[in-house]
């Protein structure tokens, strides 16, 4: 299997979880952000909303309706402090931002610094303490970048501002000339953002494959591994883009375990002080498996809590980490009876009080009915940034990072849950495993888990290479 079959498989699995979460409510069709935003939006005067909001030639439409009915271009809300004009200039939109300063917006700007933003090439042009040419770049003048680059410090030294400057100005013509002149398609800006980060963040797929084709890192800086341009590639298109220059798709972070998961469709409890005492903490099963769902707990997934709640009186204390459904690294399976079963997880980190890796099983019905499963440690040791793979009938569940006295070096945990009756079993492998594996991801292949990516302890170093588990021979190879 190739790097583009399994990216069509990941993406196929992405959203197939995310709209079983729509349809369990666990995911928003609007999120929170987002209608926050809209809500925030509503106070601005439109033209300014919908320069936040708007791009291409919506955006354009936009602005010209808005001009023909003689609204104020200046008007900003004074916390907010951005007129129309400045905004489609910090967000790369340009010819919307061509459109305002021919309608007559402010800016601080030189004469001729206007005049370049508006596609003109002044000769000898005065801008102050402003470099002619990074104004260039900025304002997307390819011609004028040509013209004045000679004249340039900047130029001259192939500074990497000039990159960065072109890539959020979205111009994706002077990048490429920028990048036949010599200039590093790895260039970083003064806030330490690469240039193929930001055209990632854009979404700017032209600019991304220039900035790949010319040898840019798709990782990014050591030092930004959480927020390098393969992490923060969501849209299909660019995670194709990046797939088709070398990346292993197991290396984007696919969105298929939201940390905020809350049961609002649940009917509330009282909850007392005595049953927070009582239930305030993760509890090992006694069966395999046990249902067990007390009133603590099934508050904290109605209301998605991260810690207790205010009204009642508890002290943070590490050996008693409060219960909590949000969580990271937790498994998310739909089944095919439209059942929902979401396993293990963490909340939170080691420097939180807490801090917890849990060792359980919740299954939502679709119908508003929810079974809770805990289990011996054993059985089912606590769980996280594993992967669950329907075979068969069953839920396979390989990798783990877990709490450091389970890590077993050179050993893989695989583990079967039976979905009739939620029993956990322990599978035996034998052959070449990858290890001590977690952050992985794994993909069905007729009889075949293939597994890649991720991380290994100890070192907690990458996996470069692709292992297969055969469910017929329990046997581990290399791919």
């Amino acid at each position: 299997m190739n790097n583009s079959e399994m990216h069509a498989l990941l993406q196929a699995e992405e959203r197939a979880v995310q709209t079983a979460l729509l349809k369990h409510g666990l995911l928003d069709a609007n999120p929170y952000h987002t209608r926050r935003e809209r809500e925030r939006l509503k106070a601005f005067p439109p033209l300014l909303s919908d320069a936040i909001s708007l791009s291409g030639d919506a955006l354009r439409s936009a602005i010209h309706g808005h001009i023909a009915a003689g609204e104020n271009l200046e008007v900003t809300p004074a916390k907010f402090g951005m007129t129309a004009f400045q905004v489609c200039f910090r967000e790369g939109k340009l010819e919307a931002m061509r459109i305002l300063l021919r309608a007559g917006a402010k800016t601080k700007w030189a004469a001729d610094q206007v005049s370049i933003a508006m596609g003109e090439v002044p000769p000898l042009p005065e801008t102050g303490e402003t470099d002619p040419f990074l104004f260039a770049c900025l304002t997307g003048n390819l011609e004028a970048a040509r013209a004045y680059v000679s004249i340039s410090d900047a130029g001259t030294q192939k500074n990497h501002e000039a990159i960065t400057n072109a890539v959020t100005a979205r111009a994706t013509d002077i990048v490429i000339w920028l990048l036949d002149e010599g200039f590093d398609p790895n260039a970083v800006d003064d806030i330490k953002w690469g240039a193929l980060e930001r055209a990632v963040y854009n979404d700017d797929l032209a600019t991304a494959e220039a900035l790949l084709a010319a040898g840019a890192n798709p990782f990014g800086a050591p030092e930004k591994e959480y927020t390098s341009p393969v992490r923060e590639a969501t849209s299909e298109q660019m995670r194709a883009l990046f797939v088709r220059f070398g990346v292993n798709p197991a290396k984007f972070e696919y969105d298929i375990s939201p940390e905020a998961a809350r049961l609002s469709f649940l009917s509330e409890r009282t909850l007392t002080q005595e049953e927070f005492d009582t239930h305030r903490s993760q509890r090992v099963g006694d069966a395999n498996p046990e249902r067990f769902l007390p009133t603590f707990w099934h508050e904290q997934m109605r209301t998605g809590r991260y810690s207790a709640p205010k009204h009642l009186e508890h002290v943070r204390d590490r050996a008693k980490p409060v219960w909590s459904f949000s969580r990271y690294g937790r498994s998310v399976t739909p089944l095919p009876d439209g059942r929902l079963v979401l396993i293990g997880g963490e909340h939170e980190d080691g420097y939180d009080p807490d801090f917890c890796i849990y060792a359980d099983v919740t299954v939502l019905d679709g119908k508003g009915g929810v079974d809770h499963f805990i289990y011996p440690h054993d059985v089912f040791p606590p769980t996280d940034f594993h992967t669950a793979t329907l075979y068969d009938d069953q839920i396979w569940l390989i990798g783990s990072l877990g709490y450091r006295e389970q890590r077993q070096e050179g050993v893989t945990q695989v583990l079967r849950l039976n979905p009739t009756d939620f029993s956990i079993h322990r599978v035996e492998t034998s052959g070449d495993a990858p290890g001590w594996i977690s952050r992985h991801r794994s993909i069905l292949d007729t009889d075949e888990i293939i597994l890649t990516g991720g991380k290994i302890i100890p070192g907690y170093h990458d996996n470069e290479q692709t292992y297969r588990l055969n469910l017929k021979t329990l046997g581990w190879a290399k791919a």
